[in-house]
């Protein structure tokens, strides 16, 4: 069980892209989990109770046999094709708590 970590950065200047690319973004992360390889996802919002401020990205771990089919698969991202994500940044991650 490989885990990555995945922290993605987004551009300035990109939220009406970001929302707009949302539902295609959602539907690779819904199926991503009905593989059972997500640990969690999710945005990072620069003010929780305004999204309307915007993001600086998001975060997800995930479950992949290889680091090369985690790039693969991140090769698609529609945020990353739609130009949202600036930056994507990989790590190994090892999860310790919670147990079981």
């Amino acid at each position: 069980m490989p885990l990555f970590i995945v922290t993605c950065t987004d551009k300035e200047g990109t939220l009406a892209t970001r929302l707009a690319t949302r539902p295609a973004h959602l539907a690779r992360i819904e199926k991503l989990d009905a593989e059972g390889k997500l640990i969690v996802a999710g945005p990072m919002p620069k003010e929780h109770d305004n999204l309307q401020a915007g993001f600086y990205g998001s975060t997800l771990i995930v479950d992949f046999e290889t680091r090369e089919a985690l790039d693969a698969w991140l090769s698609d991202e529609p945020y990353l094709k739609a130009g949202v994500y600036g930056h994507i940044d990989v790590k190994p991650f090892i999860q310790v708590f919670p147990k079981g």
